[in-house]
């Protein structure tokens, strides 16, 4: 039973003035007039008012005390938390010769959403210095099947590589030494007339980004996915052993098909996990990268991709023309200019053997050579006006540098679906950087405090502090102080100072546990970040309006919806969390432990978590396994938008971090989203009272359903459909019956993920883990008018 704190004293004003009305003829029996009216009873009315007053206070004492209690073991309410997104950056046309390759768009670059519901400006600054090139992903050519597949489109006049659908990097059903080649255009928009051949791939970092399919998002086979999707929670050693699963090469000779011509790339770290999740990776690129076009590729890979390559080379036109499924003819022979491919000295013994393309082939081999064909002024338009059966591709006219990623091994990896490749994109947080701000003087007196402009003040979810540097002025000399949690084990001549986040307020010591700051003093904060909270989860494409000076800047936006904002925790909810704090003591154990802990993350608004024990999952075919040593946790988001809410896969991420600081490392965890049971068909009929409307009971009726059946604010306490949780038809019964002009429920039928509800039958049992899914289109409603 749980405890109630008591109600020291629960008298009302009224039960006040009646208690002191009732004392007057005992004690003052000449007062006789007790009506509303008098001037004395006036003053009891005031001072039953101030009691009441009194009272109230009196009654917060035990709440105080909690508090103070909550105080002392370090309980306060967690800070706000800013939303993430990834930004794309679109250079402008740096197609002149001299303009550079490579530039730097600055950490803390700021971007501005641009959205007309937002009641406040929402700024994103970038996380990190990106080293962007003057370059974009030309061409992704995946493995498929037993063969290639160019994945990708190239909008020439656009001038950018589209995806038009996701792919599988290598394949479906991957082998060892499947591989992915990425090719890379280096400077994309180019002027006629300007000579490019001077152009070298510049060294240094490559930020090539990799992105994942999320849920909501069309799969390799151009269906939406709608979840769930799970994933298993690595530890940063077996994530280290992911990036063993791949080999990164890129091409730096003059034979693509030749694996010695492939140098090994080694990537610091891999934030994809071997392309199993979004992220960036980013390798160090050395001088000398061959750059070849797609053209000019081998033909075996071009068959590969199930293309017909046009020739580029003499021994590749002798083949086309010994082909049978190449429509060649002697007539469309002469419409290629064989003045420009053959030699003059030989151009009249190839002419008079034109009887068949075979005869041609031999004369050109025999009497030519195939080292002395000239094809490079015969141009790709030529070859496909012959109209043969030549492929056309969407697909970069110039020469690329090219990288591939090669499985290593098959047997253990986990197949990931991608959206595709991209340069020049960075992580981005709403929040925003302030420098030099003078906080005031020192007066010399204990327990200072001063406040910042702005706030709240930003934690960094990685560090679990705020980036922020304050300094002391002291006759001349600037000190760094050290911001600490509290001032426990400090002395007097501590240089530290706590931070109150949500207010901004810094406080400094006493004298006894931290110094005091000199008089007269100065208090600079050099540099701090502030923001957070729920209004940055602003859309997708939203992020765009450019605050920085970025001079090579064409457009900058985000792809995805920005997520992981959050407000600072109400007092309320942190005394809710506190009894849960204790008891988990910051370690994962049980199967509640790893849900309550889960619904903890940072940025990730989880509205229920439900842990399954002894369960395991299948990461490809997202299946439960019952397995001992492993816990599975389900996610529910708080995404009231979404019928069927499921986490992203940046807030899975997030989840499986959190809970890696709190698990037994011999415990095997995944991390998933919830799995729903539709509900394929609600028959209904009620006869409702003569003076109902039936319009108006019909949508209470729909919207009564609805809701009892929604995943967040469904269930019998209207807080969410519990997991699990089995279905009373007996409780829909009564749910009916409570609806204003209801008189009668006559008949209730429903089938439940292909099980119908048997006469009599009064439960459907729903699996563990699982929530219901209940749409509109699904309820066949009746409602007639009672006829007694």
């Amino acid at each position: 039973m749980a405890f109630e704190a008591p109600n020291l004293d629960s008298r009302t004003f009224t039960e006040l003035v009646n208690e002191a009305r009732d004392r007057i003829p005992r004690f003052t029996p000449d007062w006789t007039n007790l009506n509303d009216s008098d001037p004395g009873m006036t003053l009891v009315k005031l001072q039953a008012w101030l009691t009441e007053t009194l009272l109230y206070e009196v009654n917060r004492v035990p709440e105080l005390n909690y508090i103070k209690f909550l105080q002392l073991l370090n309980v306060t309410p967690k800070p706000a938390e800013a939303a993430k997104t990834e930004l794309h950056f679109t250079l402008k046309k740096l197609d002149g010769d001299r303009d550079a390759l490579r530039f730097f768009i600055p950490k803390n670059a700021q971007i501005e959403a641009d959205d007309p519901e937002l009641s406040t400006p929402v700024i994103f600054e970038t996380d990190s210095t990106l080293s962007a090139l003057n370059a974009i992903v030309g061409s992704v050519i995946a493995s498929k099947d037993a063969g290639m597949a160019l994945v990708s489109h190239f909008d020439s006049k656009k001038v950018l590589t589209r995806f038009d659908h996701s792919f599988y990097p290598f394949g479906d059903s991957p082998v060892n030494d499947a591989i992915c080649y990425i090719g890379l255009l280096l400077r994309p928009h180019r002027k006629a007339g300007v000579d490019y051949s001077q152009d070298i791939f510049p060294s240094g970092e490559l930020d090539l980004a990799v992105s994942a399919v999320e849920v909501f998002e069309k799969d390799a086979e151009g269906s939406t996915l709608e979840g769930p999707l799970g994933k298993q929670s690595f530890l940063p050693f077996e994530i280290a052993e992911q990036q063993d699963l791949l080999a990164w090469e890129v091409y730096t000779g003059s034979d693509f098909t030749d694996d010695a011509h492939w140098e090994t790339l080694y990537p610091p770290v891999d934030e994809s996990a071997a392309l199993s999740r979004s992220g960036h990776l980013r390798p160090m690129l050395a001088d000398g990268l061959s750059q070849i076009s797609l053209h000019q590729l081998p033909r075996s890979l071009w068959v590969d991709m199930g293309l017909n390559k046009i020739p580029t080379s003499g021994q590749e036109l002798i083949d086309d023309l010994r082909d049978t499924e190449l429509q060649y003819d002697v007539d469309n022979i002469k419409d290629i200019s064989l003045e420009i491919i053959v030699p003059a000295d030989s151009l009249e013994t190839v002419q008079g053997s034109c009887g068949s393309p075979g005869e041609l082939a031999d004369a050109l081999k025999s009497n030519v050579g195939v080292e002395s064909l000239q094809l490079a002024g015969v141009t790709r338009e030529d070859w496909l006006g012959l109209d043969v059966g030549y492929s056309d591709p969407a697909v970069p006219a110039y020469s690329m540098a090219w990288v591939r990623v090669r499985l290593l091994d098959a047997s253990v990896y986990q197949p990931k679906a991608l959206n595709g490749f991209y340069l020049n994109t960075v992580s981005a947080t709403a929040v925003v950087t302030r420098v030099q701000e003078s906080l005031g003087h020192s007066d010399g007196r204990p327990a200072q405090q001063f406040t910042l402009a702005k706030k709240p003040v930003y934690y960094s979810p990685q560090t679990s502090a705020p980036d922020i540097q304050l300094d002391v002025v002291e006759a001349g000399e600037s000190v760094s102080w050290e911001r600490v949690d509290d001032f426990f084990a400090t002395d007097s001549h501590s240089t530290v100072y706590r931070l109150d986040p949500g207010e901004g307020v810094v406080t400094f010591g006493d004298g006894v546990n931290g110094r005091i700051p000199v008089a007269g003093s100065s208090i600079i904060v050099r540099h701090y970040r502030y923001g957070g909270g729920a209004d940055g989860n602003v859309g997708a494409n939203t992020v765009s309006k450019i605050k920085t000076s970025l001079p090579q800047v064409d457009s900058v936006t985000n792809t995805r919806q920005a997520s992981g904002g959050r407000s600072l925790e109400s007092l309320e909810n942190a005394k809710l969390r506190a009894p849960h704090d204790l008891k988990t003591r910051d370690r994962a154990v049980t199967a509640d432990d790893f849900a309550f802990l889960a619904k903890q993350t940072q940025g990730v608004p989880v509205h229920t978590a439900y842990a399954l024990s002894r369960t395991a999952l299948d990461v490809t075919t997202q299946e439960f396994i019952s397995q001992d040593g492993a816990v599975t946790v389900v996610i529910l988001p708080a995404n009231a938008q979404q019928l069927t809410p499921q986490p992203t896969e940046a807030q899975l991420e997030a989840v499986c971090e959190q809970l890696n600081r709190k698990r037994l490392i011999t415990t095997e965890l995944y991390v998933t989203g919830p799995r729903y049971l539709a509900v394929e068909s609600l028959e209904v009929e009620v006869r409702v009272l003569q003076s109902a409307d039936l319009q108006a009971v019909s949508d209470a009726i729909y919207a009564k359903l609805l809701s009892y059946f929604h995943p967040l604010y469904g269930g019998e306490e209207g807080r969410g459909w519990p997991f699990g949780e089995d279905l009373f038809l007996g409780s829909i019964y009564d749910l009916l019956l409570d609806i204003e002009g209801v008189r009668r429920a006559v008949s209730l039928s429903m089938k439940l993920d292909g099980v119908a509800a048997e006469q009599c039958q009064d439960v459907l049992p729903v699996p563990e883990g699982y929530l219901l899914n209940l749409s509109a289109d699904v309820i066949s409603l009746k409602v007639v008018y009672d006829e007694r």
